[in-house]
């Protein structure tokens, strides 16, 4: 099962709220006497996670509600909708996440499941099942009227009234559109027909029709404006957006990309190697890495099995012709072709364990069996997605909807003046196997080789890649080499030195644990319908004739009722976890008092919010950084240009991506003669920070030892230094013997965080007295010496 990050449960959250904010006001956007719906766009870094964010927001909606909804959640790929139907069915990773609701493909329909609300229902389908409403008489089933299930309407017409049953009220639809750039015009004018409370859309950039935004977007942001001198409307955007109150702000959620990024749900790093050699030297590179990750994931006792995707034009040959489909298989030149024979001729590639998914030519009997080729035909996504190929041969058909975290090398070719974009395709080879960082960057980094046929396309793809990453706000590390018609870099492995030592930090949790333990304990028991537990609820249902011909009759807006229960250990285990993962991975929610159903907003709700905000201070007052002797960290391969600098008594022989600041400090280190390392921005060794939020880590630039002592040393500008700095000076200790001390280096003299240096020297950062206390140095010889103290 998933357990959402802290950024995806607050984004949820921010979701909801706004929701209920809206759907509440007495000043909501109407049209005539029907008021307008919700609207939401999800933006985020491809593997933030946007289906889980959207699975919590629509289950946390629902506590808001007089009545169970109706979700109808949709893509427009095939694909898409089969895992999500998958993932939330019982027993799918997402399932515990809509907890309660009733899922089934739009296919099982049934007017028995509209009608029952007595429990939430999750309908999945794809945009093509009503997309074409002039098929109504063809193969659209949604559109025709089935006299033995449906009497005198069709599904599409019962799910317009989805009436209660036991009420006669309609009950409220949510439309859930993942990729929602796709949605058209025509999609649009379809779904209005439903009139939903909240459509909620997951897309990174917002491509609206012109007319749904006029219907739905443009009346939201007219009211936005209208409503910003409302007190709840502003304290409602401020604790999100620091104060900043703007139209696009609330019909938008923005993902964070950093904290997606320290979350570990995507790599840290993405290394290119360029060269304008043949596609066989590009090949023969990737697989001597990808034998280099396998490696680490063995030692890191992984069950990871490394994957390569190669990417290149399908049915045309490098110079540009179109191959001949009736040629002999040995004698074709398409890409695909020639890349699966050399990785089977040349690498001893199993043929069993290469795909090509693209629709590459073949006439009648020239095919070999051995190539396991998927045209993008109807099932073919599902039958590759069942093999579980380790290399896979593509031109762009797999942009979407298939996403492997085993995914970790790729090869483009760019040559020929291509059109590939490989930041299109970077999505791809993004996503964190395990969500986790480990101890290797080999495990952390997106492995691209680019074969291209001039340096300049080799930089302006660089260039084109950090844009892209830049403008969604990823902190990712981007390093690039280019070898012309040979290699630019290599994997060096660490030299051996004498004096080196360094094990992993851990979080000693355990009084915390204790103290959480009596939290729960102490709190009350509640009955089922216990005043505590219920909660008002406010909104408007729309009357329908359910005994007549489905024609809505009335409208009737009503301020009364109860908000949907959840079990109590679902608010609380939601409360926890949008402040630390850390503190609901200890927390012990097992009791049965825990299963009672409370309402939103009852008086248990609040209680549940307290415990979690007490359980979280407990965690980290009471929790200790450790250092574990016997768990030693160890140093892996590392990647590096064959023309960065070298060093003397570096744990590697060069370093590569060196800043201003850094290579003279790294100068003045090595002229020390102790045994350093700079920590590669990929990943390596990391200590655990104690502060709330997703799991971050703090990973130092340098690391030197001496006498036994490790020392975490840190350059920063002085604009980075800020309180957070507080949290990364410590002293670690292991049976009351320090054995790891931090500490933080900036250019200028500083009296005080935050404040403006004075030029000249340089500012030693130190916890002293429970405090960061600077101590000023004229030269990098003294800063170094001032460190290691």
């Amino acid at each position: 099962m998933l357990e959402l990050k802290v950024f995806q449960s607050a984004s949820a959250k921010l979701i909801a709220d706004r929701f209920a904010f809206y759907a509440n006001h007495p000043d909501r956007p109407r049209k005539g006497t029907r008021p307008r719906p919700y609207f939401q766009a999800l933006s985020a870094l491809t593997g933030a996670g946007k289906t889980p964010i959207l699975a919590d927001a629509v289950m946390r909606i629902r506590l808001h509600l007089g009545s169970e909804p109706i979700v109808l959640w949709m893509s427009k790929a095939r694909s898409v909708v089969g895992q999500t139907l998958t993932n939330f069915s019982e027993g799918g990773k997402y399932s515990h996440l809509i907890d309660g609701f009733r899922v089934l493909p739009v296919g099982n329909l049934t007017p028995a499941l509209l009608n029952d609300a007595s429990a939430p229902l999750l309908i999945t389908t794809t945009t093509g099942l009503f997309n074409n409403k002039e098929q109504a008489e063809g193969n659209l089933h949604i559109y025709k009227r089935d006299q033995d299930t449906f009497g005198d309407q069709s599904p599409w017409e019962r799910l317009i009234s989805r009436p209660n049953s036991v009420s006669g009220l309609r009950r409220p639809l949510v439309v859930v559109y993942d990729e929602g750039h796709n949605l058209s015009e025509q999609q649009a004018e379809i779904l209005a027909e439903l009139e939903p409370d909240a459509y909620l859309l997951a897309s990174a950039t917002l491509r609206l029709p012109a007319n749904f935004t006029k219907s739905i977007v443009s009346p939201i942001e007219l009211w936005v404006e209208e409503t910003d001198n409302d007190e709840a409307f502003a304290a409602l955007e401020a604790a999100t957006t620091e104060g900043e109150v703007k139209p696009e702000l609330f019909i938008t959620t923005i993902v964070d990309s950093e904290k997606v990024v320290k979350s570990q749900l995507v790599k840290l790093a993405l290394q290119f190697d360029g060269t304008t050699a043949a596609m066989d030297r590009s090949i023969d590179e990737l697989y001597e890495r990808l034998k280099l990750v396998e490696q680490a994931a063995q030692d890191a006792r992984l069950q990871l099995r490394p994957k390569a995707i190669y990417v290149c034009k399908t049915n045309i040959t490098d110079d540009g012709s179109r191959d001949d489909p009736s040629l002999p298989f040995l004698k074709r030149e398409a890409p695909p072709i020639r890349i699966w024979r050399y990785l089977v001729e040349q690498k001893n590639v199993d043929p069993a364990t290469i795909a090509i998914y693209a629709n590459l030519a073949f006439d009648p009997g020239t095919k070999p069996d051995q190539v396991n080729l998927f045209s993008k035909g109807e099932n073919d996504f599902d039958q590759f997605s069942a093999g579980d190929f380790q290399h896979i041969i593509f031109n762009l058909g797999l942009q979407e909807g298939w996403d492997d975290p085993a995914c970790y090398l790729a090869y483009i070719d760019k040559s020929m003046g291509s059109s590939i974009q490989v930041e299109q395709i970077m999505g791809r080879v993004l996503r964190q196997f395990g969500a986790t960082h480990y101890d290797n960057a080999l495990l952390n980094t997106a492995h691209f080789f680019v074969r291209v046929d001039k340096e300049s396309v080799f930089i302006d793809t660089i260039e084109k890649v950090k844009a892209k990453l830049k403008a969604e706000g990823a902190p990712l590390s981007i390093t690039g080499n280019f070898g012309g018609a040979g290699s630019g870099s290599e994997d060096q492995v660490p030299r051996d030195l004498a004096g080196i030592a360094l094990h992993h930090i851990f979080v000693d949790s355990e009084s915390a644990r204790k103290r959480i333990d009596e939290l729960t304990t102490d709190f009350p028991s509640f009955a089922e319908g216990d005043p505590n537990t219920l909660a008002g609820a406010k909104g408007a249902s729309t009357v329908i004739d359910v005994l007549g011909d489905g024609v809505q009759q009335s409208v009737q807006w009503q301020d009364d009722g109860h908000t949907n229960p959840v079990r109590l250990r679902w608010l609380v285990s939601t409360a926890m976890k949008s402040r630390s993962a850390r503190v609901l991975a200890i927390a012990n929610l097992h009791d049965p008092k825990f299963d009672v159903r409370v309402q939103a907003q009852s008086k248990t709700d609040k209680l549940a919010e307290k415990l979690a905000a007490e359980a979280t201070e407990a965690f980290y007052s009471l929790s200790e950084l450790a250092y574990e002797s016997g768990m030693p960290f160890t140093f892996g391969a590392l990647r590096v240009g064959k023309k960065a600098t070298s060093f003397d008594n570096s744990l590697y022989l060069r370093y590569a991506g060196l800043n201003k600041f850094e290579l003279p400090f790294a100068t003045a280190l090595d002229s020390v003669g102790l045994p350093w390392h700079r920590n590669p921005p990929g990943g390596g060794f990391h200590i655990p920070l104690l502060s709330e939020g997703d799991t971050a880590n703090f990973y130092p630039d340098f690391i030197v030892w001496k006498k036994g002592m490790v020392y975490c040393l840190d350059t920063k500008g002085s604009h980075l230094l800020s309180d957070a700095v507080a949290r990364k000076l410590f002293d670690i200790q292991e049976d009351h013997k320090t054995k790891l001390r931090t500490r933080f280096i900036s250019e200028g003299k500083q009296v005080a965080l935050k404040a403006k240096p004075l030029s000249g020297g340089y500012t030693v950062w130190k916890m002293k007295n429970g405090s960061p206390t600077p101590v000023h140095v004229s030269t990098l010889d003294d800063a170094v010496a001032e460190c290691l103290r």
